[in-house]
């Protein structure tokens, strides 16, 4: 399940930070934990939370998550959210395990998503190419 961490301001003061639980006002700065699942298995999901409420930026299995769509926002905004991400490399990760988290635009983003997509389609069609084949080298009485 590929994982990331969406940046923007909020539409609406409908959404609710999952940490504080208060509404994110409208043209806040809003921070998602995006989970994307596997075609056919529904949709994706995102967590809310407010700059100061995001205590994380690791996934599921403890992997760095990349920031997307950064560029959408203001200028003093993106140091806002660059600040927020160096205190919390700071405060959660040990020197040894500390990486580089990519800031990647909604573009480069899509890039890597149609990229997994095609790769997750390729491997489907080889895994049903080996069964027809797997069939094939069966005598027929078993079929």
């Amino acid at each position: 399940m590929k994982q990331y961490i969406e940046v923007g301001y909020a539409l609406s003061n409908r959404v609710k930070c999952q940490n504080c639980l208060q509404n994110i006002i409208k043209d806040d700065i809003r921070i998602g934990h995006v989970l994307t699942r596997p075609p056919g298995l529904g949709f994706d999901r995102k967590v809310w939370y407010h700059l100061p409420c995001l205590t994380s930026i690791k996934g599921d299995r403890n992997q760095d998550l990349d920031v997307v769509n950064i560029h959408g926002l203001k200028e003093e905004d993106q140091k806002k959210v660059r600040q927020r991400v160096d205190q919390i490399k700071k405060s959660s990760y040990q020197k040894k395990d500390q990486k580089e988290v990519k800031y990647l635009s909604k573009q480069e983003h899509f890039q890597n998503y149609v990229k997994i997509q095609r790769d997750l389609h390729f491997n489907q069609k080889i895994r049903q190419q080996a069964m027809f084949f797997q069939k094939m080298d069966q005598p027929e009485e078993e079929w």
